[in-house]
């Protein structure tokens, strides 16, 4: 019989299999910093998003028309007959309020919606995506749109209970209602006004103040809610009051269109690692990130009056080789071109471009300066793309 016997080499063999183990357990374990690539930088990033090609564009539109069109009235070769559409505006009508959720940007879907049906009252559109928007802007653009009031409230729910207040004086003479708020009510007290909230669940209004007072305001008789979400958790923002006082009917529209605008200011999305993206400034005062299509893209979400407001003042820049501008001199322009009729109306159409930090707005001594955190020759390139654009 022979006899086994392990060899040197083996039990070598076995002596490291035993000890692997404890080897292994007594090592750093550290993960590399090297292993993630730089981010691009913003402006090759537009660069290389401007060559993807827009894909199945005619199921897109086919999806997009479902949502407001029955196969029976196409075949029948009825115009733009609605159907989903229909049922939205119902339940806004019951006192419901219309939330939208599905994946793609549904700006256009809603803008659509709100320009074709609710044509009996204004529309007031608030974009959550802004990363810096708050909910005492959303409430000042209302009292200040509708009613003319022009005044600071002390906190948020105070300012929301401010505004159902002046809807319940409904019956109140004009200038009685000027003489309690303070306002002008050049078009009374509407029946019926259409709030508007694109990505409710954005970043800034996440907080629970926030949400409780869009939450008070949807309970307002007047006030039609219509919001948007996209985060896969946005429903848990909301307790069982919040619910109450929102009283939603939610609607699966996904649309598969690009976040464009959404993402045209997304510090994750820019690159250049923390403190990137649409604020982030260099040493020279100017904004690295701003670039001519994050500003033109967030133009064509404007009113002419905007856009023709920001020309002014990009033809002024551009002609004084500055990137700053007083306040009163942009108010003459205005006024002289039958822009603007106030220095109140001015400031509202300017609200737009300080929320997107395109324009900043400081006050040096007792003058206020508007701000272009931009070099000269991207403004040129700018105004350039603005007028052929119009020709």
């Amino acid at each position: 019989m022979e006899e086994y016997t392990d060899s040197g080499e083996d039990k070598n063999v076995y002596s490291d299999d035993d000890n692997d183990y404890f080897t292994a357990s007594t090592q750093n374990n550290r993960t590399s910093k090297n292993t993630d690539s730089s981010p691009l930088d913003p402006k090759r990033l537009a660069e290389e998003m401007s060559k993807i090609q827009p894909k199945h564009e005619k199921e897109k539109k086919k999806l997009f028309e479902s949502y407001y069109k029955t196969r029976e009235n196409e075949e029948n070769g009825a115009d733009n007959h609605c159907f989903k559409f229909n049922k939205i505006y119902t339940d806004l009508k019951f006192d419901y309020s219309v939330l939208v959720s599905g994946f793609g940007s549904k700006i256009q879907l809603i803008e659509t919606f709100v320009k074709e049906f609710c044509t009996d009252g204004p529309s007031l559109h608030f974009k959550g995506y802004l990363p810096n928007l708050s909910v005492r802007d959303l409430l000042y653009k209302i009292t200040f749109s509708l009613f003319g009031i022009d005044k600071k409230i002390a906190s948020p729910i105070a300012h929301c209970n401010f505004i159902k207040s002046i809807f319940e004086s409904g019956s109140m003479d004009i200038n009685k209602m000027r003489q309690t708020f303070g306002g002008r009510f050049d078009y009374g007290i509407p029946d019926h006004v259409y709030v508007v909230i694109h990505n409710i669940d954005g970043y800034s209004l996440r907080n629970e103040t926030s949400q409780l007072t869009l939450a008070l305001l949807a309970t307002i008789p007047q006030v039609h809610m219509i919001a948007t979400i996209d985060a896969i958790g946005a429903q848990l923002l909301w307790d069982n009051r919040m619910l109450s006082n929102f009283n939603w009917t939610t609607y699966s529209m996904p649309t598969y269109q690009p976040y464009d605008l959404e993402l045209s200011y997304d510090t994750n999305t820019k690159g250049g690692g923390g403190g990137g993206g649409i604020g982030s400034k260099s040493s020279s005062g100017t904004n690295k990130n701003l670039q001519p299509s994050t500003i033109l893209t967030v133009l064509k979400s404007l009113t002419e009056i905007s856009t023709d407001i920001f020309k002014e003042l990009l033809t002024y820049l551009i002609k004084k080789k500055k990137n700053k501008m007083e306040f009163k001199i942009l108010f003459d322009i205005c006024r002289d071109a039958f822009l603007v009729s106030s220095e109140s109306g001015l400031k509202t159409q300017l609200r737009e471009f300080i929320d997107h930090k395109i324009i900043i707005q400081k006050e040096i001594g007792d003058t206020t300066f508007l701000i272009i955190p931009i070099e000269t020759s991207v403004m040129e390139i700018i105004l350039s793309q603005l007028e052929n654009s119009i020709s």
